[in-house]
């Protein structure tokens, strides 16, 4: 990890917490929050659009999300257009303005330098392991998300109004690559076979409380449970990184290496459903023999080399 001296995004973000402490105590599996510190962030708190929600609809060009009450979840949602946003969020539907990034040049600037210091492995731009993003949250009063975790890791700035956070640690599932939300009747096939124990369906008496008041800093990592309450408008700025995994790293340096190869760039032929017997037992053996030869190829060549050819 870098030097704590060329962590200026990180120092900014978690100050009176050092970056140093913050990578060898906290990141990426430990929860951190911080309280408001005077004079902190100002950069973040004199973008005009975050001033208020009418501000952020105002300077809105893209569309926005728009949180459906019928499930208190992000991902149950609409897209609107900005001028009909206010609206929706006076009908207590919670609005996601997405990459905020692209509307603001401070923002921008943060997000690449905090993924930079962070160390995540990004990969070529057709890859985009990383996927680092902001968006701003606008959470009317008595409202809020359900629990759920997410396969990603998230920084919280609470900008305006105040938002209480249940956080709990994940004893279902170690390192999810799958996100979840309680009360969804149906799990994704990769984080079923993830999963050792059964999922919760509420917060458990361990779960942890923080009162997110503006100039508040959270840090939730990949897989915590958590869900969120109000009880007056709230207004959160988010720094999201996805979590580039060793399994995502081996799989695209492999698939970059057969495809080197001719004999695995032919269409695959005889595994379809409507293959006959004959047709799949020859496509069976077909890929077994590719697959071995690729393991033999595999075994003699480095990491360094896999790694290269995956373009990292």
């Amino acid at each position: 990890m870098k030097n704590n001296l060329n962590n200026t995004a990180l120092n900014d973000l978690l100050f009176p917490v050092t970056a140093d402490d913050f990578l060898n105590s906290h990141w990426p599996e430990q929860p951190l929050f911080i309280p408001a510190q005077p004079t902190k962030l100002q950069k973040i708190f004199s973008i005009p659009e975050l001033k208020t929600i009418e501000a952020l609809v105002k300077a809105r060009t893209q569309k926005v999300r728009a949180c459906l009450p019928d499930f208190d979840d992000e991902y149950s949602s609409i897209q609107l257009e900005p001028k009909d946003a206010l609206k929706a969020f006076n009908n207590n539907m919670t609005l996601v303005f997405d990459q905020m990034q692209n509307q603001n040049s401070v923002i921008s600037e943060m997000l690449a330098n905090l993924t930079d210091e962070l160390g995540l492995v990004i990969g070529s731009s057709e890859q985009n392991l990383c996927q680092a993003r902001s968006m701003a949250y606008a959470t009317p009063e008595w409202c809020g998300t359900r629990l759920h975790f997410d396969a990603n890791a998230n920084f919280i700035i609470q900008i305006s109004g105040s938002k209480k956070w249940t956080l709990a640690k994940n004893k279902s599932v170690d390192y999810p690559t799958e996100r979840f939300t309680t009360g969804s009747l149906e799990m994704p096939m990769a984080l079923e076979k993830q999963c050792h124990d059964q999922l919760l369906d509420a917060a458990p008496a361990d779960a942890v409380e923080y009162l997110m008041q503006p100039g508040c800093v959270l840090f939730v990592p990949r897989g915590y449970w958590h869900e969120t309450t109000t009880d007056e408008n709230s207004l959160s700025l988010n720094f999201t990184f996805s979590q580039p995994t060793w399994a995502d790293i081996f799989s695209k340096s492999i698939h970059s290496h057969v495809l080197n190869n001719p004999e695995w760039r032919k269409l695959c032929v005889g595994i379809g459903q409507n293959a006959d017997e004959l047709q799949k037992q020859t496509a069976l053996k077909q890929f077994d023999l590719l697959m071995k030869k690729t393991l033999i190829e595999i075994s003699n060549t480095s990491a360094d080399e896999l790694l290269t050819e995956g373009g990292f």
